[in-house]
């Protein structure tokens, strides 16, 4: 049996989101084999905290030591984490694995990590799940333009000083520095690939896929009454649904202003937008009545919800893989997705079991939703190709489990750390 440590630097609560879902679904796959894996989850929470899932695997919750909570400029982040340089509580969570396994190289527990497996000669471990640093020149631009408007000193910042292209470049080193000191970093795009190869040799650069839950996203969940009765969406509409949040980085208004030039055109189209940010106003300023939006809902209900809805459209250019897309497929729902970022992965052959859009202009989202409501029978065709390629072809959160990340750790127990 090998022990592993993962030290995810996120809150963990019923509304988190795809990075959190994704350990929670291998924790759940990790019961199915305790003679062969005990892990351990660790969140941060707001007091100490251990739940039990099984004998073999167990969740540990760690209060912040500086959370990003406590600077009002960053508000719209996806989720709060903790920015300190060290936290010594950790100690004799790092002491216990045989394997450490960090997700976020830039916060506190990865540096907290980082720091002991270099003193104690254990191997350390990196899987990728989030472009962190995008999301850090997207949320640069946007503190920049809170703090200072759309004056001069903002353009002067972000366009002639370019401060938030500069953050992302100075980010991106420090993540390459970070993979240089791991045993095993496991990639989620093709992009992170090339990344890390220019750091570590392809031995030790493997791709994590993600799994899916058939039983929670499957067609049988489909129950459209139920769905316009719940959130109020008139009967007869062309449902388009996007969830995730409601921010620049997940390009929600694009997704809104594509519904608004289909409305302006006469279609009958609805849409449901499931998730929260800060972009909520404008997207119910624009669409009005055409829109409903019901927060955040939690994963285990999201099933019926994917499968009665006529269209997921996920504009997203910032997904890594994006666990939304995949699980709307396995629901048997159309998907439009962006050729930007790693959402297009989840496609086999764009126009076959999915639409690769390229580019995140409105007009060229609201084209390609058109075509597809002119066209039932493409639309129907999209629906039987996308259930063949989960089938067929994408793997349970177990198969992933056992297949991508044990061999790895149980070839690197024992295995010392890089100290350079």
């Amino acid at each position: 049996m090998v022990s592993v440590g993962v030290f995810i630097d996120l809150r963990w609560h019923p509304g988190a989101g795809g990075h959190v879902k994704c350990w929670e679904s291998f924790a759940t796959a990790a019961i199915a084999i305790p003679d062969h894996l005990d892990l351990s989850l660790h969140f941060l929470g707001d007091q100490h905290q251990i739940i039990q899932r099984a004998d073999n695997v167990c969740y540990l919750l760690h209060p912040p030591q500086f959370s990003t909570e406590r600077l009002p400029f960053l508000t719209d982040v996806p989720g709060h984490t903790d920015i300190a340089r060290y936290n010594p509580a950790l100690l004799p969570h790092l002491t216990q694995p045989d394997i450490v396994h960090i997700t976020h190289p830039q916060f506190t527990f990865g540096k907290t990590a980082l720091r002991y497996c270099r003193q104690q000669r254990k191997p350390l471990v990196a899987s990728i799940h989030t472009d962190t640093p995008e999301y850090s020149r997207i949320y640069t631009e946007q503190a920049l333009q809170k703090l200072f408007g759309q004056g001069g000193l903002n353009h002067l910042l972000t366009h002639q000083l370019q401060i938030p292209r500069r953050y992302k470049q100075w980010m991106i080193a420090r993540q390459k520095r970070y993979w240089h000191a791991c045993a095993h970093v496991f990639t989620a795009q093709p992009s992170d690939y090339a990344e890390v190869n220019t750091v570590l040799p392809p031995a030790r650069i493997s791709h994590l896929r993600r799994g899916i839950d058939r039983t929670l996203f499957n067609p049988q969940q489909r129950d459209r009454p139920w769905l316009e009765q719940t959130y109020r969406i008139p009967p007869g509409q062309f449902l388009l649904l996007f969830v995730g949040r409601l921010d620049a980085c997940k390009n929600i208004l694009t997704f809104a202003q594509a519904v608004k030039i289909l409305l302006d055109q006469g279609l009958p189209v609805h849409a449901l937008v499931v998730g929260q940010g800060s972009s909520h106003p404008a997207v119910q300023d624009l669409l009005g009545e055409h829109v409903s939006l019901p927060g955040t809902i939690q994963h285990q209900q999201l099933g019926p919800i994917f499968a009665s809805a006529d269209l997921f459209v996920f504009p997203s250019a910032t997904e890594t893989i994006g666990n939304v897309i995949v699980e709307a497929k396995a629901s048997g729902l159309p998907v439009l997705v962006s050729g930007r970022g790693g959402a297009y992965q989840s496609i086999q052959a764009s126009g076959e079991d999915g639409i690769v859009v390229e580019d995140d202009q409105p007009e060229t989202w609201a084209a390609a939703i058109a075509d597809l409501y002119h066209n039932p029978d493409r639309l129907a065709h999209l629906r039987q190709a996308t259930l063949a390629h989960i089938d067929h072809h994408w793997p349970s959160w177990l198969e992933v489990l056992t297949t991508d990340l044990l061999p790895v750790w149980q070839s690197l127990v024992g295995v010392p750390a890089r100290v350079n």
